[in-house]
């Protein structure tokens, strides 16, 4: 180790230099906790796509987390030379231990060969070729670990910025010199360091490339046993393959050859074994492995064994029709001893996951191959780990498989194996998240399991997840939100250092003792995780921002929270997100999230109204008074034009409340430009201008990147302005003013927003064209009144199809399942559908219909002694309902506003009878079950409110072109909220309970059966004594 010269590489301070070669320099860094070694490379990588490149790969090593192999945690630049951050370890290279020119007894290196060979089969199954193996790129720890590092950047002997180490040219196959890389090759390589660990010398002694492709090529290398006398036969035979010539005679994978090794110490003949499961793109397969004993092939060297085991079977290569696989590597190799090698190894570098399909008869070649296969594969498997007698049933007393959840997870395994979309309808009790999650993990597959919220990100990542872990079998998961959930290091030593009143504040040191606590590593940064709540404020100014983020420039980056959230995610199988998080991944086009064979969409039947909420532009007074109010547009910006916007925008907001009447509407639609917009957008624009001209020269990198946001920031903010101001593009946006919050005037500011009308076509191009896409929910199919004659009028997916951007028409391959449910409806609930009552009626008049509900409400809970959820469409039939009943029941009450929807969930499983009032949020994503809830109560069919501007844009938009705009859009929606809202009752096998509509259109309107044959097939009655005599006798049994 010696005196470092360089000060810092990227953010990250250098301590000391290790070791120089001819193509990097490795040195040391402390950050806070940890010791990092640092690799910079010494050719420098200018144009774009080497850079890519580099980038790329780099993605491919953080992805491998392997107790065998070290951690890569960061790759970048430092002044176009490309660098490697990974965990430190100290020890000795295997170069060191065990000098080469000494022999080694076979069973002493036994440990090292399964260990190395363990570890690059797991990198392999990730599609990771190692490319620079050689006896320095094994460490061997102080406590005899061995640990595999030094992965090549590029898969070429030939690039010098490929981070190929001469010293492992003597080490590689034939195929690499030629320029054609498989994971074969790092077999070869393995075994070449088996050979120089048994006899003391390599196979081939050259170290010249020209030179080693010419001796293994016309030359044979001495057998094994005549160099020592301690190799057996047996242990010469797998050595011997190993080495051989042509990739598809070696073994089938690496993991093999370790295993026949270890078989060969005990005399025993080789075991064939299949090629990987999940073959990456350059793998070499043995698919042509018979399933008969063969004849031993002949080695790659003219002398044979002295003694070689009768039973040993070597690979034959038969003359069938070969596979897609070998006939690329056949004929990769065989060009490869034409051409130079780099005009093929670019066509050869992982960058791309291929599907190999498996061998068939000539009779099957009309199958679908993977259907056959690996379908049939993960078929067995599921039902191996989730039918009676599994894995989970002997690992869980009194476990009882669920049909409908194997269903599930076989028609996932199908989709995954063949690459399609699918729509599965799984309702509630069915185990939806075990029936995706299990075929993803046994596939292999990495996937983004998408949902609604981030409450059920929390419980599908803290309680689903580990089961399958625990149960299953282990895997890598990671839990992504939105940066503000992270904790900024950076903002919060500014507030500790600059704002001495919040040290002060005991959350504010506890905060500050755990992110500075040396041995407390398990905090992730995420503020849900910590065991207090951090005031609002508090929180606000700690919280990652990433206008004001400087990443890579910032003092904290090797710590930072985000950057390890981003990593984790990287490496894992399954990452978790919420649709909110993926769509601006699908906006960014993949950017922000990992690569992924897959996304899982839960909770669906979100996707269309996440979309557009994603894609409204929304103009509020708050944003530009924080753009104006930045420090450096007021230091690096004109007078005057700041004044200009800020006069521009007061105007704007004046001219807003004089326009805009909203009154009890709440909404008023924006028809025509308005100047005044157009004007705050030139004055933002002018703005950024100044901003641009006036830019200071000399900042620090940290700065730098910072101004770069914020001029970016006030630009697309002018361009946002713009966008909704020019009311430009009627027939795509819907343009409209609302107060923020819904209140009164004075009580909320004004917000303007442009919504878009249709993001079927967003939704197609941006997600399911770009990725295969599994959409599950427990309410996905709904009636469908535009279905033509002979169409099947059941409930379906036509839907949710058309406004997804999934039509039948355009994507025929799209599997559908509506499983069966998973509770016994007609025993255990009641569906109450009164006649009596007076139909919904709004505005004047309405008094005699709300008071009507009401009393029947009430009767309700009466009989149910409480235990209710009173659903409403409105909040003001909700505060009705409540003022009308309030004084005459004696159970607890929790009405929704009074306190929070968490709050209140709580209060209702504790206090026993509670009657809880509430609106849409209520109406799903709440899990109560036993004997506290046993009421389900809904005022009326919950159609979208007709003034809301963009469900009113939409139905405008389908009456203009002549649609059935009632039958294909506003009542399917309904329905699918309405199986949202009577979903709460039945949360277990053993509830039950009765389920109230309090809608006679059911029975007067020609939909009413269509909506009703829709909803689970409970008992249905109009007559409260059925409600009754349903309470007296399930209370009795219970």
């Amino acid at each position: 180790m010696s005196e470092v010269e360089l000060q810092q590489i990227g953010s990250y301070p250098i301590t000391a230099t290790l070791r120089t070669s001819q193509a990097s320099t490795t040195y040391l860094s402390k950050q806070r906790k940890k010791t990092l070694l640092i690799k910079k490379f010494h050719t420098p990588l200018r144009d774009e796509q080497a850079q890519t490149a580099f980038l790329t790969r780099a993605r491919q090593l953080k992805k491998l987390i392997n107790r065998h192999i070290i951690r890569t945690v960061e790759a970048g630049f430092d002044e176009e030379h490309p660098y490697l951050v990974m965990n430190y370890q100290p020890g000795q290279s295997l170069h060191e231990k065990f000098p080469p020119t000494q022999q080694y007894q076979p069973t002493d290196i036994r440990l090292i060969l399964s260990t190395t060979a363990s570890a690059l089969h797991y990198a392999h199954v990730l599609h990771t070729i190692h490319g620079n193996l050689h006896p320095s790129s094994l460490l061997l720890t102080e406590q005899n670990d061995i640990l595999l590092s030094d992965f090549a950047l590029r898969l070429s002997t030939e690039e010098p910025n490929s981070g190929f180490e001469r010293e492992a040219l003597p080490y590689m196959a034939p195929e690499y010199l030629h320029g054609t890389p498989f994971e074969a090759s790092d077999q070869y390589s393995l075994a070449v360091m088996v050979y120089e660990l048994l006899c003391g010398r390599r196979p081939y002694e050259a170290s010249e490339r020209e030179e080693l492709l010419r001796q293994q090529e016309e030359t044979t290398f001495p057998m094994p046993s005549t160099l020592n006398s301690h190799i057996s036969p047996y242990i010469e035979h797998v050595l011997v393959r190993a080495l051989a010539r042509e990739p598809l005679e070696r073994f089938g994978h690496i993991q093999s050859f370790a295993d026949n090794y270890i078989r060969a110490l005990m005399h025993q003949p080789i075991r064939e074994t299949a090629p990987l499961v999940a073959p990456a793109p350059v793998a070499v397969t043995q698919s042509s492995v018979t399933t008969q004993e063969p004849e031993p092939t002949k080695p790659s060297v003219k002398s044979q064994p002295s003694e070689a085991p009768t039973s040993t079977s070597g690979l034959q290569i038969t003359r069938r029709k070969q596979t897609e696989e070998e006939a690329r590597i056949e004929a990769a190799t065989t060009a490869s001893k034409k051409q130079p090698p780099e005009a093929l190894h670019h066509s050869l570098l992982p960058t791309t996951m291929e599907s190999t399909p498996p061998e068939v008869s000539e009779d099957q070649q009309s199958v679908s191959l993977p259907d056959n296969a690996e379908t049939a594969r993960l078929y067995r498997q599921i039902t191996s780990d989730l039918c009676q007698g599994g894995a989970l049933s002997r690992r869980l007393p009194g476990y009882e498989e669920r049909p409908a959840q194997v269903e599930m997870a076989r028609t996932v395994a199908r989709a995954l194996s063949l690459n399609i979309p699918a729509i599965i309808e799984a309702g509630t009790g069915t185990g939806k998240s075990l029936a995706y999650l299990l075929p993803v993990v046994r596939s292999n597959k990495v996937a983004i399991v998408s949902t609604a919220n981030k409450a059920l990100q929390e419980q599908l990542f803290y309680k689903d997840i580990p089961f399958i872990q625990q149960h299953i079998h282990p895997f890598e998961a990671a839990l992504v939100k939105g940066v503000s959930n992270y904790l900024c290091i950076d903002r919060m030593e500014n507030e500790r250092i600059g704002m001495q009143f919040y040290t002060k504040n005991d959350k504010f040191q506890r905060l500050l003792d755990i992110v500075n606590d040396p041995d407390d590593e398990s905090f992730t940064g995420d503020f849900e995780t910590l065991d207090f709540q951090l005031p609002p404020d508090i929180r606000g100014r700690v919280a990652t921002d990433s206008d004001q983020c400087a990443w890579s420039k910032c003092t904290y980056f090797s710590d930072c929270y985000v950057r390890q959230m981003r990593e984790r995610a990287e490496r894992a199988q399954v990452i978790v997100v919420n649709h909110t998080l993926l769509l601006l991944d699908a906006a960014m086009g993949g950017f922000l999230l990992p690569e992924r064979d897959v996304i899982i969409l839960d909770e669906a039947h979100h996707l269309e109204e996440e979309a557009t909420r994603s894609f409204t532009i929304t103009i509020s007074p708050g944003q530009i008074q924080t753009l104006l109010a930045q420090r450096m547009l007021k230091d690096h910006s004109q007078v005057s034009l700041q004044d200009d916007a800020f006069r521009a925008a007061q105007n704007m907001w004046l001219h807003l409340e004089q326009f805009a009447d909203l009154g009890f509407k709440g909404r008023l639609n924006l028809e025509e430009p308005m100047e005044e917009g157009l004007r705050l957008a030139s004055a933002l624009s002018d703005l950024a201008d100044s901003m641009r001209k006036q830019r200071p020269k000399d900042m620090p990198e940290k700065e730098n990147q910072l101004y770069d946001k914020l001029l970016k920031r006030a630009q697309n903010l002018a361009e946002s302005v713009r966008t909704v101001f020019s009311v430009a593009e009627p027939d795509k946006f819907v343009y409209y003013i609302e107060r923020a919050d819904g209140g009164g005037r004075g009580s909320a500011q004004l917000q303007v927003s442009a919504s878009p009308l249709d993001v079927t076509n967003w939704l197609k191009e941006r997600l399911f064209n770009k990725c295969n896409v599994i959409c599950t929910s427990a309410t996905l199919a709904t009636v469908n009144m535009g279905a033509s004659k002979g169409e099947n009028s059941a409930a379906n997916f036509h839907y949710f199809r058309h406004r997804v951007g999934l039509d039948a028409e355009e994507r025929p391959e799209v599997q559908e399942s509506i499983l069966p449910l998973a509770f016994d409806y007609e025993s255990n609930a009641l569906l109450y559908l009164p006649r009596h009552l007076p139909a919904p009626t709004f505005g004047n008049g309405s008094e005699d219909y709300m008071l009507a509900i009401a009393r029947e409400m009430y009767s309700l809970v009466k009989r149910s002694q409480g235990r209710a959820f009173l659903l409403f469409s409105s909040k003001r039939m909700l505060d009705y309902a409540y003022d009308i009943m309030s004084p005459h029941l004696e159970f607890p009450l929790l009405k929704q506003g009074d306190m929070t929807r968490l709050e209140l969930t709580r209060r209702f499983r504790q206090e026993k009878g509670s009657v809880l009032f509430g609106l849409k949020s209520f109406w799903e994503g709440v899990d109560i079950a036993g004997d506290a809830l046993s009421l389900v109560v809904i005022d009326k069919l919950p159609f979208d409110p007709p003034d809301d501007p963009v469900h009113e844009a939409r139905v405008a938009h389908m009456k203009a072109n002549g649609e059935n705009w009632f039958g294909t859009y506003v009542l399917p929606q309904a329905v699918l909220r309405l199986k949202q809202g009577i979903g709460r009752l039945l949360r277990t096998r053993s509830d039950t309970g009765v389920m109230a509509i309090l809608d006679t259109r059911l029975h007067t309107k020609g939909y009413g059966r269509l909506v009703i044959n829709a909803l689970p097939p409970a008992q249905r009655t109009s007559s409260l004594r059925d409600v009754t005599t349903f309470f007296d006798e399930h209370t009795s049994t219970g």
